[in-house]
């Protein structure tokens, strides 16, 4: 378990570096992108309103909540050789990439987070990779379900209680 230690461990470096990104440029590209997207996107016009209410600070609030549920697992997993607490949360954060993947592929151009997304990927594989041969495939994808779930529902009430 030593060297998954690493492994666990590297998951909020690679967290926090891609949520900065958003960070940084979430409120400026939402305001220059706001009439684009609702142009050639009109059925989202409610998701893309509720977006441009959110700031910088709102955004940073939802970020530190969900670096300290994310840091909190890995260190349970840590101390606890379960590694079930930092693989729902990894298989979250993987499926958030592949959202944001899937939307610069739809949208064609610059979207906060693609950047860092392209280099938190090869961590996310890598680290899948590496739990394969720990779990049994039928655990991955059950705490991956879970980890889906949780990290939805959290995101829906931190937007909720934020915007």
């Amino acid at each position: 378990m030593s060297d998954f230690i690493i492994i666990i461990f590297l998951f909020p470096i690679f967290f926090m570096i891609h949520e900065f990104e958003e960070i940084i440029m979430i409120q400026k590209w939402i305001n220059h992108n706001q009439i684009k997207l609702t142009q050639r996107f009109p059925h989202l016009y409610p998701i893309i309103k509720k977006a441009s209410k959110i700031d910088t600070h709102k955004f940073s609030i939802i970020v530190a909540e969900e670096f300290i549920i994310v840091s909190t697992c890995c260190t349970i997993s840590i101390y606890t050789g379960q590694i079930i607490y930092w693989y729902c949360c990894l298989a979250a954060f993987s499926l958030h990439l592949l959202i944001h993947l899937l939307q610069f592929i739809i949208w064609q151009k610059y979207i906060p987070a693609i950047v860092t997304t392209l280099c938190c990927l090869p961590y996310c594989i890598w680290a899948i990779y590496n739990t394969i041969h720990i779990l049994p495939f039928q655990l991955l994808v059950f705490y991956a379900f879970i980890g889906f779930i949780i990290g939805g529902v959290n995101l829906l009430i931190m937007h909720k209680i934020m915007i």
